[in-house]
């Protein structure tokens, strides 16, 4: 009991409770895309931003309008947006519980979170959403947005360049914030978080896209005020991609008894529907994302399919290149 009772509070304190998408059951059902409604919605939070930051009568101060910004866009418990998407019955949504998920074999010591925590607070598991017509999990807009921040300010704020960025995901991704309590190393979350930096560092323009593709400034300064290019509005379309759908970017797990377990569940699936759920669940999608990401590929696309999570330290995962894993896994992009 009080191992229990220790695991419990290690998943209370891991990102204040970390949510997993199951992104396999209901996969087939009809959902509506969300795309232009968390446009609309993302439009209309970034113009309040832009109010009460020139309220605060700071002129154009960069960490002042992040300061405002951030409360626009950060998490599910401290910002606007993304407790809007958690929460909101706008967007057409598929719940499922973990007792009906692909987690619902994980005890407790083998995943905190999916195992043992889910049943007691009745499933913090996250939804799936379809943007972009890519099915993707709600808690990935925290990642975009929370995380992606952390990446832009080490990257760029920091300048301690796109190492730092990506290391601070790999450690949350493999350890205390991720597999330890989860279970599950998100490939989709290192993506989405990539992706949020992109976002970040659109907002102002002030460097040019990691994959050059600018599509700011969203915002600029004019009379010593924050003005909105109208041009510019945000739009998830040029972020979102079948590298945030951890039905096609795999997820990997922290252990093979949890593979086993998730690889026995879809194998149930596929014999129940007669349609083969297996992951990737479309290699031509794999295979397109993996080219879009270039030399960053191997830090944010897994083409082994479900598999344990990397015991490689960071040095190590870093030295990876395309060419170097597609060697290693036989993968044909």
């Amino acid at each position: 009991m009080k191992m229990m009772t220790a695991l419990v509070a290690l998943s209370l304190s891991a990102s204040v409770m970390a949510s997993e998408v199951d992104s396999f059951t209901g996969r087939f059902s009809t959902l509506e895309d969300s795309l232009l409604k968390v446009n609309i919605k993302a439009n209309e939070l970034l113009q309040k931003g832009v109010e009460l930051a020139n309220l605060e009568d700071k002129g154009c101060d960069e960490k002042a309008l992040y300061k405002v910004l951030r409360k626009r866009f950060r998490n599910k418990y401290t910002d606007e947006f993304s407790n809007w998407a958690y929460q909101t019955e706008d967007l057409q949504r598929i719940r499922t519980t973990i007792t009906e998920s692909i987690y619902r074999d994980w005890k407790w010591y083998q995943a905190p979170v999916p195992g043992g925590w889910a049943r007691v607070v009745n499933d913090p598991s996250a939804s799936m959403l379809k943007v972009n017509g890519v099915f993707i999990g709600d808690d990935k807009f925290e990642h975009f947005l929370g995380s992606g921040f952390a990446y832009f300010k080490k990257n760029y704020l920091k300048k301690k360049g796109i190492s730092s960025a990506l290391k601070h995901g790999f450690k949350a991704e493999t350890g205390y914030m991720g597999a330890t309590t989860t279970g599950v190393m998100a490939y989709g979350d290192l993506t989405a978080n990539f992706n949020g930096m992109r976002f970040w560092n659109h907002m102002l323009q002030k460097n040019e896209d990691i994959l050059g593709q600018n599509k700011g400034p969203y915002l600029a300064c004019e009379n010593n005020a924050w003005v909105r290019v109208e041009k510019n509005p945000i739009d998830f379309s040029n972020y979102i991609d079948d590298a945030f759908d951890e039905g096609i970017n795999c997820s990997a797990f922290n252990g093979e008894k949890l593979v086993t377990k998730i690889k026995a569940r879809l194998s149930e699936m596929t014999m129940d529907s007669g349609t083969t759920f297996t992951c990737p669940m479309d290699q031509d999608k794999l295979r397109s994302v993996w080219k879009k990401y270039g030399k960053y590929a191997p830090f944010l696309i897994n083409v082994e399919g479900h598999k344990t999570k990397p015991k490689m330290k960071f040095e190590q995962y870093m030295e990876q290149t395309p060419e170097s894993v597609e060697a290693r896994t036989g993968f044909t992009p």
